[in-house]
């Protein structure tokens, strides 16, 4: 039938024919949903070990489903150190489900650096983050605003970093599954440091998958990566990166492995550049403590880095992590 806004479908005496209207049929796919861009190499790095430096004292408390308090202290040469304290709050809770917004925050009492994380999904498929970041009183606010749409094949992802006239820069990527293994997408960067300077660069990106194993790249005029994650027994996986940089003409090869234990965990890594690391973390038993330790070291400079991280964690949210 015709829509109230076209003329009757039938045959005048003009000899003149009126279609039906078009109708929007939505699809159907049975793949799953790819990700986005900056996550296509996402299993390999969670192999790799995530070093400490210093001593790091982390606190963890829940005081409701949706709200924590969290207080950290930390001693080191890299980030900054002292006393840190903030929390999370979800603004909507029903039954056992939290509903965004979700705020997340730390500051620092002396120098009032301060993180601050809204997360919010005004529909199940939209998600809108803003990320903004200040080093001290004085220092401009770091920004970072992330607006990504998922469907059931495929998601499209905006990022604006520090975006001023003056300057900025700007993420625009796709990632779609094309068969049940092979995903395939595209982003495209821009770039300016003047208000009438654009610099415009594509990079291209695949990734063929399966379920205990995963081969993922990324080219662009920059340079390449190439990353492979498999899972070679239930709690052993391993993971190879590759990193090639046009201006700079190196490239890195890192092998590194995950070994899981019931109650521990322990990653290790070795690198073209003859860098060697390890980190281990376990869960005590019968306290609500999390602890671990790394350690990191450059064989033909005889340097390394030593590193512990404590987490109390009364509410045993952090437990098997």
């Amino acid at each position: 039938m015709s829509c109230k806004n076209c003329p009757p479908y039938k045959a005048s005496e003009l000899g003149v024919f009126f279609p039906d209207c078009f109708e929007r049929v939505s699809g159907f796919c049975n793949k799953k949903n790819p990700g986005n861009v900056q996550n296509l190499h996402i299993l390999a790095h969670r192999v790799m070990p995530r070093f400490f430096d210093g001593i790091e004292l982390d606190y963890l408390h829940r005081l409701a489903p949706n709200k924590y308090i969290t207080a950290s202290w930390v001693l080191s040469h890299i980030r900054a150190s002292g006393f840190r304290f903030g929390g999370l709050y979800t603004f909507r809770v029903q039954d056992d489900t939290m509903y965004t917004p979700t705020i997340m925050g730390d500051i620092h009492p002396t120098t009032l650096a301060a993180n601050l994380n809204i997360l919010y999904y005004p529909i199940q498929s939209l998600r809108m983050e803003a990320v903004m970041q200040r080093a001290r009183e004085t220092a401009p606010v770091e920004s970072q605003y992330t607006i990504e749409w998922t469907r059931q094949c495929d998601t499209w992802t905006a990022n604006f970093y520090n975006v001023r006239n003056e300057n900025g820069r700007c993420t625009l990527s796709v990632m779609r599954s094309v068969t049940a293994h092979w995903a395939l997408g595209a982003e495209m960067l821009l770039e300016w440091n003047e208000p009438q300077k654009l610099n415009p660069d594509l990079a291209l990106a695949a990734r063929y998958s399966h379920y205990n194993y995963s081969l993922a790249a990324t080219a662009s005029r920059q340079g390449l990566d190439v990353s492979y994650w498999q899972r070679i027994h239930p709690q052993i996986q391993m993971a190879n990166l590759l990193a090639w940089n046009r201006n700079t003409r190196q490239t890195i090869a890192t092998i590194c492995y995950q070994w899981n234990f019931w109650n521990s965990a322990v990653h290790g890594m070795f690198d073209s550049d003859a860098s060697v690391g390890f980190m281990w973390t376990k869960y005590l038993r019968h306290l609500p403590l999390q602890m671990g330790f790394s350690v990191v070291m450059n064989l033909p400079t005889d340097r390394f880095a030593f590193g512990m991280r404590f987490v109390l964690d009364p509410s045993g949210l952090r437990r098997g992590e």
